[in-house]
């Protein structure tokens, strides 16, 4: 097992010692999941198997959080819950030492969650100007812009707003626009926002129109994609209640959409790939239903294949789309390898035990998946099944890892570290 107290006295050492701050000058993760919610980064020779000595830094985390860390150049920004009171906040680190450059907080009203969830699980997304942030607050949705020293530029609330299960999805920028949803329960409405990142002023907006009585209403917590239709950008979104819809990021107008009448709730993201879009909905931490889709220039996208409850579907972890196959990390620790083009099963194997409810990422042709119970498994992103390691932290990982200037960020219940790949 890999002890954060040890190495972590291991960091400060090493830090004592001076480290010299790197140029980087790629942006190269900026959002949940990375590049364009792929989950795929560029790190050489990540180690498999790592030990305290492979961690060039971690720190402890002021409080409790599920969200991932995103960056700009050697800026490392995060949420969390603060510990032993209602704030959320900001933290800003070097991502070369692990020091804590800034905070900014504020306090927020305490609302109805799931026990699996957190009141910091939303990502924030970042671009050259700030780190922007949307969270819940009581019955409210807010969204704030931070610049990159930690003042705030512009915030935002949209009142009557609360999830049966709280926050989850988190922004994205495209074409100069932020996106927020938000899907409300019961007699409250559900919107897509388009937000201007300058000034938080309302762009557009779209009303998720609420189902008939006789119909289930469940909120979805999936992130957006962004994919091409026509030879045009289109926001890609996912609800149980509205099936897919692609909006233009410009004006909000839908573009196409697709409806299977879904009946289980919408918690994974989308995965994307060249205009092949794949997502899964289940309930009871099981993936029960799925669509792959295929953009054309058509207002119809093609329909290639459902896959169900029998099929190796992930629930909470997003699928990851790469070299033509489809790679679905069970949360119950099962793997299974599709083509990604027909649906057709490749493997299913056992990778590991416990709940997985991090998504994986994929790194130097090896796919990254966490567990609850801290358990970190690494298998070959292939066609063949192979298990390289087992990595034990002595603390639970909810969260996704980021990747980024050839480090992978790993984010535990208590700890942020990070694992420096090869030269």
């Amino acid at each position: 097992m890999i002890t954060l107290r040890s190495a972590l006295s291991t960091t400060l050492a090493l830090t004592a010692l001076g480290a010299l701050p790197e140029i980087v000058e790629a942006q190269e993760w900026t959002r949940f999941r990375g590049p364009n919610g792929s989950g795929i980064g560029d790190a050489p020779s990540m180690p498999a198997k790592f030990n305290e000595a492979d961690f060039e830094w971690i720190v402890e985390l002021p409080g409790s959080g599920h969200s991932s860390p995103v960056l700009w150049g050697n800026k490392l920004f995060l949420t969390v819950a603060a510990k032993d009171e209602a704030k959320h906040k900001v933290v800003c680190y070097d991502s070369t030492s692990g020091e804590q450059l800034w905070d900014w907080s504020e306090p927020f009203s305490e609302y109805h969650k799931h026990n699996f969830n957190d009141f910091a699980s939303s990502t924030p997304v970042v671009d050259e100007h700030a780190v922007y942030v949307t969270w819940t607050s009581g019955q409210e949705t807010r969204a704030l812009a931070l610049d990159h020293e930690g003042k705030e530029l512009w915030a935002h609330a949209w009142k009557g707003f609360s999830s049966d299960h709280g926050s989850a999805a988190s922004p994205i920028l495209v074409e100069g626009t932020l996106i927020i949803h938000t899907d409300a329960v019961e007699d409250r409405k559900s919107y897509i926002y388009g937000i201007n990142p300058a000034d938080g002023a309302e762009l557009w907006s779209r009303e998720r129109i609420s189902p008939a009585e006789d119909q289930k209403h469940l909120t979805a917590y999936s992130t957006p994609v962004v994919s091409t239709c026509g030879g045009r950008p289109c926001v890609v979104l996912l609800s149980t209640n509205h099936g897919w819809m692609g909006l233009d990021p410009k004006n909000g107008e839908e573009i196409w959409s697709y409806d299977d009448e879904y009946t289980f709730r919408s918690v994974g993201s989308i995965a994307e790939d060249g205009g092949l879009l794949f997502a899964t909905m289940g309930s009871g931490g099981a993936g029960k239903q799925s669509t792959a889709l295929r953009l054309n220039d058509t207002d119809k996208p093609e329909v290639l294949y459902s896959l169900g409850i029998k099929d190796g579907l992930s629930y909470v972890p997003t699928p990851i789309l790469h070299d033509g196959l489809l790679f679905l990390w069970g949360d119950n620790g099962v793997v299974t390898c599709r083509d990604a083009n027909t649906g057709a099963e490749i493997y299913k194997e056992r990778a590991g035990n416990g709940q997985f409810f991090s998504s994986p990422v994929l790194v130097d042709n090896k796919i990254y998946g966490a567990s609850r119970d801290g358990l970190m498994v690494v298998i070959e992103a292939g066609r063949e099944f192979k298990k390289l390691a087992e990595n034990k932290l002595d603390s639970g990982i909810n969260a996704t890892p980021a990747i980024a200037n050839g480090r992978m960020f790993i984010r535990t219940d208590t700890h942020l570290m990070s694992l420096k790949g090869g030269s």
